[in-house]
């Protein structure tokens, strides 16, 4: 008899923990994109993305849901009305609560999703394929910026290569995987990047693949200005950090030695005749 409250109390403590748990997950899972509201400030409905969104996405109308924002607080270009951005084509990615702004997306007449919908005007899409090398390791991903690097053949010289920057802030647009089946009959997966280039880019895109190899260096998102460069062969390349090349000069500062050219030695060509065949010999002075 003594045991029926012991176990009433129980049964009452698990109810009541059940209870505050279930309250406080649904609180938790819920996500609150209503923003703080003080006593007699205006808001306004906007349209908000529901989860992740990448470029080229098409909206349905469950990706999206409307949100309570304070008028002063209201970002340029949002919509008001869900019908507004329901089938419309994703430029920017978007997050879970975002405002969906008008800038984040195509024009309206627009309507098929895919890489074509996020391809600048004047712009055309050309893939390339890397490996893990010429890819940066996989750390590439569609919104960076790259330059295209080429080693080739020195024109003129078939014996001497140069590795010289083609291409500098190239935008990637998508990176992806191709099944490819090799000499040995075996199917491998290729890694396979989409730049965005414009005609002119596209053409030296495609000498620089057909005639050299290629490799691609990320760029920092700040980092915008182009860099013009010489190119480097072997000769150059050698030649970096060489004694002959630099000196300390005072402060700690590396300055490049110059060096005078070489004269030619002055000499004494002597002919040498022995029958019919006629031999020169060069004595120094």
């Amino acid at each position: 008899m003594n045991n029926i409250p012991r176990l009433t109390f129980l049964v009452i403590a698990v109810v009541i923990a059940f209870s505050v748990s279930f309250v406080v997950y649904k609180k938790m899972s819920t996500p609150n994109v209503v923003m703080e509201q003080k006593p007699g400030q205006a808001t306004t409905d906007i349209a908000v993305a529901v989860k992740d969104m990448s470029r080229g996405s098409k909206i349905g109308s469950e990706d999206v849901q409307m949100a309570t924002y304070l008028q002063e607080t209201l970002p340029s270009g949002h919509f008001t009305d869900l019908e507004q951005v329901v089938g419309r084509i994703v430029l920017s990615p978007l997050t879970t609560t975002e405002p969906i702004l008008n800038s984040d997306l195509a024009p309206q007449d627009l309507t098929k999703g895919g890489l074509a919908a996020v391809i600048t005007p004047t712009k055309r899409a050309m893939a390339i394929k890397v490996d893990n090398v010429i890819g940066v390791a996989g750390f590439l991903h569609p919104g960076h910026l790259v330059d295209v690097l080429v080693s080739i053949e020195k024109p003129g010289d078939t014996r001497s290569q140069i590795t010289k920057t083609v291409l500098q802030n190239i935008l990637v647009l998508s990176v992806g995987t191709l099944a490819q089946e090799s000499a040995d009959k075996k199917v491998h997966k290729v890694t396979v990047v989409t730049l965005e280039v414009d005609l002119e880019e596209g053409e030296k895109l495609a000498l620089a693949v057909n005639e050299g190899r290629i490799q691609l260096a990320l760029r920092g998102y700040s980092d915008v200005e182009p860099v013009l460069t010489r190119g480097i062969t072997k000769t150059s390349l050698l030649k970096s950090y060489s004694p002959d090349v630099f000196k300390t000069v005072k402060g700690g500062k590396t300055a490049v030695k110059k060096t005078a050219p070489r004269r030619a030695r002055a000499h004494h060509v002597i002919e040498v005749m022995n029958g019919n065949e006629v031999k020169r010999v060069r004595i120094a002075k």
